[in-house]
């Protein structure tokens, strides 16, 4: 998820946390060239609680802070004409600026989505999910709206993803794969508990994991195998809808339908003209 927005929305941010937090988002250009002590000398705290921040906010340390920072400055000051992505449009905007808002913040996703498409990490995802004896699909919310989207293109394909809506049921069909199996689990945030719950299950029984996230350094990340990071810049809790990492997700989606497909086009194609 973008540092920025988290650091933002402070979510359970101690008292010590939102101090470090609101000089950093004051000061962003000068504190990526300052050492993690001169930070913890500013904000009047230590270098420990510096460390609990970024933790806190899924980075492993410090360093990883001013990299993901650095970025997204850069990415700001390159986009300075972009909109926001939390709120596209404003209370006294017509109908048509609005839907020229959300042709712009669509193809503004896009633009960011192509950027950080790893290609190498997509096709290793495909391949395994293809070549997978049982796939299931995990996640819960809009990420998984998206999902089941997905699972009715594969369908048609004749390619079968369990997946079941009932959050508690999702555990019951994870715990019945095997290392034979692969799962494809999405959420935007990395970090939801149930999905969490459901993703150490299929760890534990040795299941191939495939994640779509907007956070790299996520719980979810790490526990993944292959994992396919789409740009999160929404606010979490203080925007008027998820349209731009709903576009992200359908894109990384079809990118991944699209590469399954290649890898079987003479059958696949069959079916589809068929």
């Amino acid at each position: 998820m973008n540092i920025l927005n988290q650091l933002k929305e402070r979510v359970n941010f101690s008292t010590t946390d939102i101090t470090i937090a609101d000089y950093i988002l004051s000061h962003k250009d000068e504190v990526v060239e300052m050492s993690i002590q001169q930070l913890a000398q500013k904000t009047y705290t230590s270098s420990t609680a510096v460390m609990r921040l970024c933790q806190r906010i899924g980075l492993s340390g410090y360093k990883q802070l001013k990299i993901s920072l650095t970025r997204e400055i850069d990415t700001t000051e390159n986009d300075s004409d972009l909109l926001d992505p939390s709120f596209p449009f404003h209370p006294d905007s017509s109908t048509m600026e609005i839907a020229n808002s959300l042709k712009k913040i669509t193809d503004q996703s896009l633009n960011e989505a192509r950027r950080m498409l790893n290609t190498a990490d997509m096709n290793k995802a495909a391949e395994m999910l293809l070549n997978a004896r049982y796939k299931a699909l995990f996640g819960i919310g809009d990420a998984y709206l998206a999902g089941l989207a997905f699972q009715t293109r594969m369908m048609r394909l004749g390619i079968h993803f369990l997946a079941t809506p009932v959050y508690g049921e999702q555990n019951h069909q994870a715990d019945t794969l095997t290392r034979d199996d692969a799962a494809l689990i999405l959420s935007y945030s990395g970090s939801t508990n149930p999905t969490l719950t459901t993703t150490k299950i299929l760890k534990r029984n040795g299941v191939r994991i495939v994640s779509i996230t907007g956070n790299g350094s996520s719980p979810l990340a790490r526990l993944s195998d292959v994992v396919l990071v789409i740009p999160a810049k929404e606010q979490k809790y203080h925007r008027i809808s998820t349209f731009f990492s709903q576009a992200c997700m359908d894109y990384f989606l079809n990118i991944l339908y699209s590469r399954m497909y290649v890898l079987n086009y003479r059958e696949f194609s069959q079916k589809t003209i068929d």
